[in-house]
């Protein structure tokens, strides 16, 4: 006879990035990451939706430009008065059957890859049930500011709640220029920035000096 555990449930999260799809590879790569909840049949699924709509927006792009690629409340290309919308929120569905696990094991990797998640991903709200065969948890939490899951995220590091370190996720986005918007790159390409050029130049020094080594 084998043992069984099961999860079931959803998680609501908000993770970082400017536009859509900034944050769904930011998403995707903290979720390919994680620690696995595993069975000797089959791990944990994650599922993403994106929650339906827009709930932000900004008069210019990602790199500050008012563009013809933003859109008006119509939903036309509209240089003077378009935006960038995005959805900042996306809902985790979690689902596993897990063969040969009791209670304690899936209960004990299920709590280290939500933690992990909440360390990387804000989290809005939780509901998440795990059963075994004489035993079942019921993770129910609308995670507001002060909240024990809430208070595990870490802060980029440019945020007043951050300790000065940067958080995981923060690698992912790209370094701005200063006082800009604009990727370093992109303005060292584009733009006649002493500054900037300068600190790209020794960057590439940096990088391209080891691989000659």
């Amino acid at each position: 006879m084998s043992w069984w555990t099961y999860i079931n449930g959803t998680i609501e999260v908000q993770p970082m990035g400017r536009t859509q799809a900034e944050k769904r590879y930011i998403l995707e790569t903290v979720l390919n990451h994680l620690p696995l909840v595993t069975g000797s049949e089959g791990d944990m699924n994650v599922y993403t939706i994106q929650k339906n709509g827009t709930n932000s927006s900004c008069s210019c792009d990602e790199y500050g430009d008012c563009t013809n690629n933003l859109t008006d409340s119509y939903g036309c290309h509209n240089r003077k008065r378009g935006w960038l919308r995005v959805q900042d929120e996306y809902i985790l569905v979690v689902n596993g059957a897990f063969r040969d696990r009791e209670f304690s094991e899936t209960f004990r990797e299920f709590m280290n890859w939500f933690c992990r998640l909440a360390k990387r991903v804000l989290i809005k709200d939780i509901l998440v049930g795990i059963y075994g065969y004489d035993k079942e948890y019921v993770i129910n939490d609308r995670c507001h500011y002060n909240s024990p899951y809430s208070l595990m995220n870490e802060w980029p590091s440019w945020c007043k709640e951050s300790n000065g370190e940067p958080c995981w996720a923060e690698h992912l986005m790209w370094d701005r220029a200063k006082d800009s918007d604009y990727p370093m790159l992109l303005a060292y390409k584009y733009f006649d920035d002493p500054e900037n050029d300068a600190e790209v130049e020794r960057r590439m020094e940096y990088l391209y000096s080891k691989k000659k080594k």
